[in-house]
């Protein structure tokens, strides 16, 4: 079997899940696993995209950062940016700040970057609102 690298406790992690609140953005434990458990990550966000991108904070970088894995706290990680989040209601047309939602991401290994694309396709719930 060459070519294959297993993460066997993947699946255990649970599907990458990001959640959108009011209050700001989660991150589950299969999110986490993709980003390598970094302690702090860089949240860039794409207008024209609708995109959310998160990656592990670089030594190097003169990016903002977020503190990450020092705040799991039942197996999530959420970061407080509330103001963010209303622009992001507001422009995505989904109302996720009076109903959390859970979006399915992408994982991008050429930039280790973790990309959340704010739309209906993502939206891991069935009843797409």
């Amino acid at each position: 079997m060459e070519g294959y690298n297993f993460d066997f406790s993947f699946v255990r992690s649970g599907t990458p899940l990001v959640t959108l609140s009011a209050i700001g953005i989660a991150f589950n434990a299969g999110s986490r696993s993709l980003l390598g458990y970094p302690e702090q990550v860089e949240i860039g966000f794409d207008e024209k995209a609708m995109a959310i991108g998160v990656r592990p904070h670089a030594d190097n970088s003169s990016n903002p950062s977020y503190e990450f894995e020092t705040r799991v706290k039942d197996e999530w990680v959420r970061i407080s940016m509330r103001d963010f989040m209303r622009f992001l209601s507001q422009r995505s047309g989904i109302d996720f700040v009076d109903r959390a939602m859970q979006f399915i991401p992408e994982y991008d290994e050429d930039s280790n970057t973790l990309v959340v694309i704010v739309d209906r396709e993502h939206i891991k719930t069935k009843n797409r609102t």
